[in-house]
């Protein structure tokens, strides 16, 4: 590899798409950020993903030889193989080939991984999991997900959509999920699932806000929770103590079938990390196989909010993957 060598990562989520420019070193270099504003149609949306690629590489002072091609970092059902967004509810998008679109637009090639899994590859390459052999990337936001490295390589599954951690049931017989599943993990430890028991508990028990001020008819955002359990709030502290509890219940079953060195914790919900992550260590400690518990860390992400597009970078620096897989280096 070149001493200087770049990438372009792309983070597609429903409210926008970040693109930068990714130096071999894991530094963003440049980056762009456009509203992905999918009422506006998936045409609409392509062509703004394609702008801000072009806007990136159109400010970098970097070689356009040095730039090994684009990582596309995406929500949904996606095709890892043929690069290809199956399905995408925040999109609005249903079997749209983006990687051939990029390629053919930009004359680079892409590739399309799942964003929970290029947040993984960010924090193994250049993050909180670097230098083990065994990690998992839980991210806890709008929903649940998962990045799994097991034994150096990137675990996929058949189409790239292994990972859903969010709908792994805690509850046999607890809600139903919109996946079709009941108590999923989901629905108790997201940030929706904190903004739904809250409007809950307000509206039907009655209960009274006192996490700060509020417009009127409003209900508190996750990240407004989160900052008054960090002020001190005792309603929202055990809010977010019961979701971490709950998250460690589901890290628990990742413990015992993965047995990795390292859980990194990313995600919008981890401005409360400090209370969350100590009730996930609580609940670990309490239901895992102590000799598998023992060897495993809970960290916090370190890469930060780049880390999507960072890590769909990073798959371009690889050498000699194979099927998607990241080499065990």
């Amino acid at each position: 590899m070149e001493q200087d060598e770049y990438a372009v990562g792309l983070d597609l989520g429903g409210t926008k798409i970040l693109a930068g420019l990714v130096h071999k070193s894991g530094q963003m270099i440049n980056s762009t950020v456009l509203p992905t504003s999918s009422q506006d149609g998936e045409r609409a949306v392509i062509d703004r993903v394609l702008a801000a690629i072009e806007g990136v590489l159109g400010t970098a002072n970097a070689d356009r030889q040095k730039v090994r091609g684009v990582g596309i970092a995406s929500a949904g059902v996606i095709d890892s193989k043929a690069a290809e967004v199956i399905f995408a509810g925040n999109l609005g998008w249903e079997h749209v080939p983006i990687g051939k679109l990029i390629e053919d637009k930009f004359a680079l090639p892409a590739q399309l991984i799942n964003d929970a899994n290029a947040a993984a590859v960010a924090e193994w390459m250049w993050g909180a999991g670097r230098g083990a052999q065994n990690m998992i990337y839980v991210t806890v936001s709008t929903g649940v997900g998962a990045g799994i490295i097991s034994d150096g390589q990137l675990v996929q599954g058949k189409d790239g959509s292994a990972g859903e951690f969010g709908h792994i049931s805690i509850d046999w017989n607890g809600p139903l999920c919109s996946c079709g599943n009941r108590g999923c993990l989901e629905l108790y430890a997201s940030g929706t699932a904190l903004e739904h028991l809250v409007k809950h508990q307000l509206e039907q028990e009655q209960r009274e806000w006192t996490g700060g001020s509020l417009a009127a008819g409003a209900f508190p955002t996750a990240k407004e929770i989160g900052e008054a359990a960090l002020a001190g709030d005792r309603y929202s502290v055990e809010i977010i103590e019961r979701a971490g509890y709950c998250l460690g219940i589901g890290t628990t079953s990742l413990i015992h079938l993965f047995n990795p060195e390292v859980v990194v914790f990313g995600g919008g919900v981890m401005n409360a990390s400090d209370i969350l992550l100590r009730e996930v260590k609580r609940s670990v400690r309490e239901r895992s196989i102590q000799s598998m518990a023992r060897q495993v860390r809970i960290e916090r992400q370190q890469v930060g909010i780049q880390a999507g597009a960072i890590g769909a970078a990073g798959l371009l620096f690889a050498a000699k993957q194979s099927a998607g897989k990241l080499p065990a280096y």
